[in-house]
């Protein structure tokens, strides 16, 4: 299946807090409306948008179970198999089930600070990356995600740390908030220092002096 790529939890569905608030609220009002996550302490943080995968992600899963169980029940009733061989059942329950288990257990945020994300069934594994340092951010939406308005959207920093806010809705909302909130905290200023900058025009008048000369 192709891939367009474009560069810039705990409900099915993102909420910007925005919505809960009102369009006429001052932005430290709608940040602190919605409540934030029991799994990611916050301090003096808002939360600008929760979300997680779109529930229907377990659908292919769920087909599969459905379709196996229902053959599996026809060939016992029909004698072609043992009825012992409904234990196999759970061949194709299991990873339903766990993928169910898998989408529920996901969330992600992002907060005026920091973007994070939740996952682990058996466990809990919580990463977080301030949005200060992010370097980038890119959205994948395969031909289906396109027409259904649902993709992954990918955070990269410049130490090469990346996490991903996959399968959810409208995930170029969910970019444009991430790039609004980056701007805001670093005045959308051009990487790197003063400093950096003007030694590197020095550079660069050194090398136009030296063609010059030539």
């Amino acid at each position: 299946m192709s891939m367009t790529r474009t560069d810039g939890s705990e409900s099915a569905t993102g909420v910007d807090s925005r919505a809960t608030t009102g369009d006429s609220a001052p932005d430290d009002e709608r940040s602190t409306a919605t409540p934030s996550p029991a799994w990611l302490p916050l301090e003096d943080e808002g939360i600008r948008w929760q979300g997680g995968p779109r529930i229907q992600t377990v659908l292919p899963s769920a087909a599969v179970a459905v379709i196996g169980t229902v053959a599996l029940l026809a060939a016992i009733a029909l004698k072609v198999v043992p009825v012992v061989a409904g234990l196999s059942v759970l061949l194709v329950i299991v990873p339903a089930l766990w993928q169910y288990a898998r989408v529920s257990n996901t969330a992600f945020v992002i907060t005026d600070a920091v973007a994070a994300t939740r996952h682990g069934v058996l466990g809990r594994t919580v990463r977080t990356v301030s949005l200060d340092r992010i370097q980038n951010t890119t959205v994948e939406q395969d031909p289906i995600g396109r027409f259904v308005g649902y993709g992954t959207v990918t955070i990269e920093t410049a130490s090469g740390t990346e996490i991903t806010f996959w399968n959810v809705e409208e995930p170029a909302t969910i970019r444009d908030r991430l790039e609004a909130e980056r701007e805001r905290l670093t005045g959308g200023e051009v990487p790197g220092s003063r400093e950096q900058w003007t030694a590197v025009l020095e550079e660069v008048r050194a090398w136009r002096r030296h063609l010059e000369r030539q």
